[in-house]
């Protein structure tokens, strides 16, 4: 799906896909340059199309798949965390 409907867009960096430990749960972080590129692609992409192929995707799944979501999701970043190195635990 990334590569289909989101990673040709300017600004796109990388989508990070994460399993719930027990299965059921799948989460897609989507990392952007800048909130104007991220709202670049809210604003131009064909989220109607992408929503369908998603749709059709979790139909194709055996066992019980399905969004648990209304309407399309969207989110604001709050806060990042980026690597750093550790500081010495003797430090005042």
């Amino acid at each position: 799906m990334q590569n289909r409907w989101v990673s040709f867009y300017p600004g796109y960096r990388s989508a990070r896909f994460h399993v719930s430990t027990d299965g059921s749960r799948v989460y897609n972080i989507v990392h952007w340059a800048s909130e104007a590129d991220y709202r670049n692609f809210v604003e131009t992409s064909d989220t109607e199309g992408r929503m369908s192929a998603i749709g059709a995707a979790l139909k194709a799944i055996a066992g019980k798949a399905e969004p648990l979501m209304s309407g399309i999701p969207t989110y604001t970043v709050v806060r990042e965390v980026g690597p750093r190195t550790r500081e010495p635990e003797d430090a005042a």
